[in-house]
C-alpha cells in the first residue's frame, strides 16, 4: 500500500475551509520550528511503559532488546492521514516481523478509542496510548494546539480533550524512529506537515541498514 497515493486522494477532497485550516497549522508549526526540538539520529531514545489497546503494559526497553524498535507517533484515530499511515504499516507488518523488528504506534488517544480504531480499520498493530503526552514530550515532538486549529477541529466534532482525557489540547508531530538494541536512534523522520508520513518501504530500508547486532 502506497501512503502518498492515499494522501493525494485525501487532499483532493479538501474544501476551501480545510485548505485554510491546513495551511494555517502547517505554517504555524514551521514558524515555531518545533521539528528542530525533536530527538534525532544519534540521540538516546527514552524508554517508556505504556498501555496497549487492551490495557496491557508494553515496555519499549524489552522490545528493543529483542531487536530493532520502530516507533511511530500519530495524532489519533480521528485523523484520516493517521489511519492511512497505519493501514500502510499494517500492509507491511509481515516484512517488519521478518526483520525481527518490533513496531509500535503511539497516540494520545486513550480509553476505548485505540481499540475502536483497531477494530474499525482491521489493524493488528501494537497501538499504545501515550497517556498525558509523556512520551511525545520526552521525544520533543509535542506541541500545544493553537486556538484557531482548536476551533476548526471543534467545528468538525473532534474533541481532543475528551479523546485524550485531558483539558490540554496537545498533539504530536508525525514522527517515526528506528531504535537499536542499545536504545540509540538510528533513523528519524520528523515532519511539520501532518499530511506527510514516512513510507513503510523507507522505514524497512532503515531497519535493513542496521548492523546485524542491532
Amino acid at each position: 500500500m502506497n501512503y502518498d497515493k492515499t494522501r493525494a486522494d485525501l487532499l483532493a477532497a479538501f474544501a476551501p475551509t480545510d485548505w485554510e485550516a491546513y495551511n494555517f497549522l502547517v505554517n504555524w508549526i514551521r514558524e515555531q520550528d518545533f521539528a528542530s526540538r525533536a530527538l534525532n539520529v544519534g540521540d538516546t531514545a527514552p524508554d517508556f511503559l505504556l498501555p496497549d489497546a487492551d490495557g496491557r503494559l508494553v515496555s519499549s526497553e524489552q522490545l528493543r532488546r529483542e531487536g530493532p524498535l520502530v516507533i511511530s507517533f500519530f495524532r489519533g484515530g480521528w485523523c484520516p492521514y493517521c489511519t492511512a499511515e497505519l493501514c500502510a504499516l499494517q500492509a507491511a507488518k509481515q516484512e517488519f516481523e521478518d526483520l525481527k523488528a518490533n513496531l509500535v504506534v503511539l497516540s494520545p488517544d486513550t480509553r476505548d478509542f485505540p481499540r475502536e480504531m483497531k477494530r474499525s480499520f482491521g489493524l493488528d498493530l501494537q497501538v499504545l496510548a501515550d497517556v498525558d503526552y509523556g512520551v511525545a514530550m520526552s521525544y520533543g515532538v509535542l506541541f500545544s494546539v493553537p486556538e484557531e486549529t482548536r476551533a476548526y477541529y471543534t467545528s468538525l466534532g473532534i474533541n481532543l480533550g475528551k479523546r485524550h482525557g485531558s483539558s490540554m489540547w496537545m498533539l504530536p508531530l508525525p514522527a517515526t524512529y528506528v531504535v537499536d538494541r542499545n536504545g540509540q536512534i538510528q533513523n528519524a523522520f520528523i515532519e511539520p506537515d501532518f499530511t506527510k508520513r514516512q513510507e513503510p518501504v523507507d522505514i524497512l530500508a532503515a531497519v535493513r541498514r542496521l548492523p546485524a547486532e542491532s
